[in-house]
């Protein structure tokens, strides 16, 4: 009883002094912890201040007697093992004291025995409730604690849910997710070879006629992004229609595209489309500018921008009459900002307003490579220049062009490719160019370094190594030919009809 009662306080409430002498006497053999009550006031008082966990009354006191005391003291600690000490015992009392959750009842005069086995019990039932709620807490972190998404289903309704959910929708309770995702049909987005409804089947039907089977399922999270998770589905021994729903998140292993790389990649493009606007969300707080990057014909053409607008689907960028032109043009531009970890490609432009200068994109993505990774100018030569390639000392049959230029490498246009032809085939190329009236030749051997092939030609990239006059050559043209670019650009009627024949 002393190493069951260590951590045990006991308050005693009695009138009658000699017998709380004598009681407080055997309590002291018991328990470390001891509080006398000459009263129920007295008691009521002690218990607020000390919250002792057993205590031991008389009913019949002066003032406050022991029921009214008992009531006060179970409405601040309703665990508190209440034990009477009484020389009555009415039916009424008895009753009265079941109906206020007494623990025991014992009548006057209570052998020593008796009130000890009465203590020993009320102390095993405190170190039980003490045990199941030490154990029950356990299990509730576990339960919401957990990396697991759990759920308890009656039928198809969600009824209970782990702290795991809550945080991946970013809800708080179960009544915000209805309103916020409707039906939990719509939970599971489809994927080819994941589970998801169909018109056919609900995906908890399916899941509740394969109970304990593994399913792989994509769903979408409070923050835009499609996460990869392994669904099981338990049913609840005699709860007839009660289910365990599990989702374990294993999005890390980056296994969806293996299953649907295009599914795959547009999630990532979604992925890249919040992170992005997020970014820009940041860019705009601070005041701060991007830059739009575009190409015409190779030349570069750069601008700051700022942000006047962002929604979940688009955003805003005002920019001067030059930038709005190339971009009129190109449908196409890329972004750069200090903040942004890759440049961002803007894939298609929802709208261009001239009046206000501003430019609505609807659809982005980071991009492989930076803008800045240029390390040489690439410009589309005009139209007044020669290019004729060789293989194995023949001819290439049918025309060939220039695409665009460098100092490094060049992009040809072929009608056709002589069979043997493939990446890292070495040909000869000769290119003339025209450079303030005369006329350059460029003839060197090349590498093959991509093939992309047409409905009617090829497009082929070709790597090469120039001697220095032709360098010297090529670098002349390249600063001629910049020049020529920015007088013709700036000459572009962007109302033209004509212009729509121009591209990226």
């Amino acid at each position: 009883m002393q190493n069951l009662s260590e951590k045990i306080s006991i308050l005693y409430v009695e009138d009658n002094l000699g017998l709380s002498k004598n009681i407080r006497s055997l309590l002291s053999r018991i328990f470390k912890t001891i509080f006398i009550a000459n009263n129920g006031q007295e008691g009521y008082v002690e218990c607020i201040h000390s919250r002792p966990n057993i205590v031991i009354t008389d009913l019949n006191m002066p003032g406050m007697n022991g029921f009214e005391m008992i009531k006060k003291i179970k409405e601040i600690e309703p665990d508190c093992k209440i034990i009477i000490l009484s020389a009555y015992d009415e039916k009424k009392h008895l009753y009265t004291a079941i109906k206020l959750g007494v623990f025991s009842y014992l009548h006057k005069p209570a052998k020593a025995t008796e009130l000890v086995n009465t203590l020993y019990d009320a102390v095993i039932s405190i170190h039980k409730e003490e045990n199941s709620r030490v154990f029950l807490n356990q299990l509730q972190n576990i339960f919401n604690y957990q990396n697991n998404i759990v759920i308890m289903l009656h039928k198809d309704k969600f009824v209970l849910v782990n702290r795991r959910f809550d945080e991946f929708f970013g809800i708080e309770n179960i009544e915000e997710f209805y309103e916020k995702y409707g039906d939990a049909d719509k939970l599971l987005l489809e994927h080819k070879e994941f589970l998801y409804s169909t018109p056919s089947s609900k995906w908890i039907n399916t899941a509740v006629k394969n109970l304990g089977k593994l399913y792989h399922t994509k769903i979408q999270n409070h923050k835009g992004e499609k996460r990869h998770l392994i669904l099981k589905l338990r049913s609840i021994p005699e709860k007839e229609d009660y289910y365990i729903l599990s989702f374990d998140d294993v999005t890390e292993l980056n296994l969806m595209s293996l299953f649907d790389s295009n599914a795959a990649k547009n999630d990532e493009n979604s992925k890249d489309k919040m992170t992005i606007l997020t970014l820009l969300q940041v860019v705009k707080d601070n005041s701060s500018e991007v830059k739009i990057h575009n190409f015409y014909k190779g030349l570069t053409i750069v601008n700051s921008a700022v942000i006047t607008e962002i929604n979940k689907e688009s955003f805003t960028l005002k920019t001067v009459n030059t930038q709005l032109k190339i971009v009129q043009i190109t449908r196409y531009m890329t972004i750069t900002s200090e903040i942004f970890p890759k440049d961002v490609i803007c894939k298609s432009v929802k709208s261009i307003d001239s009046d206000n200068q501003t430019i609505v994109i609807d659809d982005v993505t980071f991009a492989s490579r930076s803008a800045a990774d240029r390390k040489y100018i690439r410009l589309e030569p005009d139209a007044n220049h020669g290019c004729t390639l060789y293989f194995k000392n023949i001819k290439f049959p049918g025309e060939s062009s220039v695409l665009d230029i460098s100092e490094v490498s060049a992009k040809l246009k072929t009608d056709a490719l002589p069979a043997g032809i493939e990446v890292g085939t070495r040909i000869k190329v000769v290119i003339s160019l025209k450079l303030k009236g005369r006329l350059i030749t460029i003839s060197t051997l090349g590498s093959i370094y991509r093939i992309e092939e047409n409905k009617r030609d090829y497009n082929i990239v070709v790597l090469y190594e120039l001697s220095q006059k032709n360098i010297h050559d090529i670098k002349a043209y390249l600063s001629n030919r910049q020049i020529e670019l920015i007088r013709e650009f700036k000459s572009i009627d962007i109302n033209s009809q004509t212009q729509n024949n121009y591209s990226i």
